[in-house]
């Protein structure tokens, strides 16, 4: 806890002296909301990743090559970023506040909120945002409760002047959940009146200061503080610096990466002995690009060091990306390929981030990709048809995977009734291969999609547990006078999961089909229709853990 204190306090007299810094007038930036949110239904138990490019504000430019990623789902096993109707407003108006909200089956609701009033006598710049979803219940043949609800809560304050942009960000989350995926064999005596809640919540502080003619170009330091209802804890400290390139004749660039992240569970699966883990993570990563009309090569060579203090050990690792991008034909096709390595620190908050049905028990260790070979192509047909396609050849060291839980003797813990998970560690070789297109039918209809191939190859563990083989979304848009709509259908297939006989036993691929629709009522006020998993199909997320049925959800927004 001393150190803990130690940091936090070195960390706020640090970022406390930059932030006050008063600078001189700045240009002005107006902050745009061209069009209202179209935001999915929160925590209806589907998987999501990160939005793609196609859910974004209009207007801006997009790319089209294959990232590393896996495709989004229109569902969330736990709320995440709202989906976007990509649709250009012919006369966008400025606004600089925005509500929303809406409500549906199985008492499923939705509310957002977004004030960023304009710059103060000082040229300062703050806003705050409120995000709430909640569902309550409406699993089918579950005996505990299966609600959950999630409430985010984000403050910022930037200023921007002739030798110094700053911004400062507060955000608060707090997650609940239920772990009601329990095992088939457990008696209605040992569940009965059992209340399996789980509450996640999530502080972070952090800011982007950008320095114009000074040796130091970008620093972006964080502090985030993670616990939940069973005692655990966790800090993680971030502090990443970009050198200026004229400390290098403007030729290579550099970066400096710190971290440090501490914390413990209050008890191991199966005991009440705890587990505490803390690392200490270093890099340095020069880079240098050469262009020319044609060609294009980038380089980075990260150098890492990976200090385990709980047990004493120390990795040293060289993560070098290379990449060389060829214009085969001006406009239509583009050569890209090379290698990438990354090192992943986990951390409590990033896995049940992933999965929020893990118990908090997990051990805590360092993933790191040293290979990473791909090749791929992208392009335009024509001016309405763009592609990619990508494969790769993926060497991921230590890499986590979500294993059931074995239900003990005796029932101890509300996690303990074969309803959560763990994680196991192992090398796994991945063989990939990634297609995606999007097709511009005319100026009112628009429609894309991509495809995942994954082919897994364990080290230790039968089968890569929980990772899906294939990944595929389609989307639709239509736009026209005042009606908007987008029909989205994503299909997961290939998933194992280990089974409390530690048998691997396959889940069930499943298909969702979403259709959100929305009426312009006038120029600030939306009326919205989401309908949710169309088919009614009851596939699981994870082992035990089903979802809702058909959903609908009804509500408006308005832009102020």
């Amino acid at each position: 806890m001393k150190k803990q204190l130690i940091i936090l306090s070195l960390f706020a007299t640090v970022f406390t002296t930059y932030a006050q810094e008063e600078q001189e007038e700045i240009k002005k930036e107006d902050v745009v909301v061209e069009f209202s949110f179209n935001p999915t239904l929160s925590d209806v138990f589907k998987l999501k990743t990160s939005p793609n490019e196609t859910e974004s504000f209009p207007k801006k430019q997009l790319t089209y090559q294959i990232n590393s990623k896996g495709v989004p789902s229109d569902f969330v096993p736990i709320a995440k970023k709202v989906v976007y109707v990509n649709i250009d407003d012919p006369k966008p108006t400025n606004y600089y506040n925005y509500i929303y909200g809406a409500a549906g089956f199985y008492g499923n609701g939705e509310f957002e909120l977004l004030l960023q009033p304009q710059k103060t006598k000082k040229d300062y710049e703050y806003g705050i945002s409120l995000t709430s979803y909640n569902s309550q219940n409406g699993i089918d043949n579950k005996r505990v409760d299966n609600g959950q609800w999630k409430v985010d809560l984000g403050l910022f304050l930037t200023k921007k002047g002739k030798k110094l942009d700053w911004r400062a960000d507060v955000d608060y989350q707090n997650n609940l959940v239920h772990w009601y995926g329990l095992d088939a064999n457990i008696p209605s005596t040992t569940y009965q009146d059992q209340n399996v809640k789980q509450s996640y919540k999530n502080l972070k502080f952090s800011g982007v200061l950008d320095y114009k003619d000074t040796f130091v170009k970008t620093l972006t330091p964080s502090l985030q503080f993670f616990s939940d209802d069973f005692s655990s804890s966790e800090v993680n400290l971030k502090l990443g610096t970009e050198l200026s390139p004229s400390l290098f004749a403007d030729i290579i660039k550099a970066k400096i990466d710190f971290q440090y992240l501490n914390g413990s569970f209050n008890q191991s699966y199966g005991s009440e002995d705890n587990i505490n883990y803390s690392f200490l993570n270093i890099g340095v990563t020069p880079s240098y690009t050469y262009k020319t009309d044609v060609f294009r090569l980038t380089t980075e060579l990260g150098l890492f060091i990976n200090n385990n203090k709980e047990v004493s050990k120390t990795d040293f690792l060289f993560l070098p990306k290379v990449q060389a991008d060829v214009i085969l034909v001006q406009d239509i096709m583009n050569l890209h390929g090379g290698i990438r390595s990354q090192m992943t620190q986990n951390s409590y908050a990033s896995l049940a981030s992933e999965n929020p049905f893990v118990s908090p028990t997990l051990n805590i260790e360092t993933s790191h990709t040293p290979v990473d070979l791909f090749v791929g192509l992208d392009g335009a047909l024509s001016k309405n048809i763009r592609y990619g396609v990508e494969g790769s050849y993926k060497a991921m060291k230590n890499q986590a995977l979500f294993v059931h839980n074995n239900q003990p003797f005796t029932v101890n813990q509300v996690f303990t009734m074969g309803n959560s998970f763990g994680v196991v560690y192992d090398d796994v070789n991945v063989l990939s291969a990634k297609a995606n297109v999007e097709v511009d039918f005319s100026k009112y209809v628009k429609a894309g999609g991509n495809v995942i191939f994954n082919s897994y190859d364990p080290k230790e563990q039968t089968k890569a547990w929980n990772l899906s083989e294939i990944e595929m979304e389609t989307y639709l848009n239509y736009h026209q006078d005042k009606f908007f709509s987008q029909l989205g259908i994503n299909i997961v297939d290939g998933r194992y999961s280990v089974s409390p006989a530690n048998q691997p036993k396959k889940l069930d691929g499943f298909l969702d089909m979403n259709l959100k629709m929305g009426y312009e009522i006038n120029q600030k006020l939306n009326a919205h229709v989401n309908l949710y998993n169309m088919l009614s199909n009851k596939y699981e997320l994870y082992r035990n853990y089903g979802v809702q049925g058909v959903q609908a959800v009804v509500g408006f927004s308005y832009k102020f």
